[in-house]
């Protein structure tokens, strides 16, 4: 067993005719190099997150950059094997806000840099928006940044309408790695805002770059390290719920087996019980009396 994965995210909006041929050819590629992961594929591009050896990632970084273009990596290293499989998906969109149709005509859409984020956020008058769900923002997010309180991504367009923040305000937007803010400028766009930035290759761009600085907590991932800390480490802070599959960090003994485990903070304020399976959570404990 190997010691280190190698993890890359990534993402490119480009038109694909034949999906089922994309999503192939990229299955058999992952499968050659031995990749685990997730790659997602639809009419409007690419969106994934691999793992492998340095060697196998480095190889299969260099297939996608001579096949898509340029392509900006995040990338980050693990102890564990983060994916159970290899698995290259076709949906309708590589990042679901509802509208298949809405999706960037450029690859630099407003995009800042770390560096100029930093410098944005330090000498203008902006709103800050974090355009994740509540899972995400409650571990982590940037000082002052505005939680449209969302649980799926499509709920975001409504977010907007009803936010309340004049048009003619500056508005920086951060997401995980970059794409959902992709289509979250395009909804403020379509709403009237003129004036929206985004952080170019999101969190985990940022942390790569900018450890320690204006982004505050962990960042939930879509794999089996559930956050990652200022240094793209996996974190030792949090682990899935059982109940829901949110992050969580209150730990404590099983209820029914007394094993170490984990609860989220919304599940334990609901009155869940703290348990370490699916099985355990759905068991009753009998209380004898004498």
């Amino acid at each position: 067993m190997q010691n280190t994965w190698s993890i890359t995210a990534f993402y490119k909006f480009l038109h694909i005719a034949d999906v089922e041929a994309v999503r192939q050819s990229l299955f058999d590629a992952g499968t050659d190099h031995q990749l685990c992961g997730l790659l997602l594929v639809a009419h409007e591009g690419i969106n994934g997150t691999v793992a492998g050896t340095k060697e196998s990632i480095d190889a299969f970084k260099t297939l996608i950059t001579e096949r898509f273009g340029s392509v900006i990596f995040k990338d980050s290293t693990t102890a564990e094997k983060p994916f159970k499989r290899w698995k290259v998906t076709i949906r309708e969109e590589i990042v679901a806000i509802g509208n298949p149709d809405m999706h960037p005509d450029s690859d630099m859409n407003h995009h800042l840099s770390p560096e100029e984020w930093n410098r944005v956020m330090d000498e203008e008058d902006v709103v800050v928006i974090d355009a994740r769900n509540t899972y995400e923002t409650a571990i982590g997010m940037f000082k002052g940044a505005i939680d449209p309180q969302t649980e799926t991504f499509q709920e975001f367009p409504d977010f907007v309408k009803h936010s309340g923040i004049p048009k003619d305000k500056k508005v920086l937007m951060y997401c995980t790695g970059g794409i959902r803010c992709e289509k979250a400028i395009l909804a403020m766009q379509e709403e009237g805002y003129k004036n929206v930035y985004q952080l170019q290759g999101g969190i985990l761009n940022y942390l790569e770059q900018c450890p320690s600085e204006k982004f505050e907590g962990e960042c939930f991932v879509f794999d089996h390290r559930v956050a990652v800390d200022q240094d793209l480490k996996p974190s030792q802070r949090y682990t899935l719920c059982v109940h829901c599959g949110n992050p969580g960090d209150l730990r404590g003994a099983c209820h029914v087996c007394s094993k170490d485990s984990v609860i989220c903070q919304g599940c334990q304020q609901s009155g869940k019980m703290i348990a370490c399976s699916k099985d355990c959570a759905h068991r009753k404990v009998k209380v004898l009396s004498l």
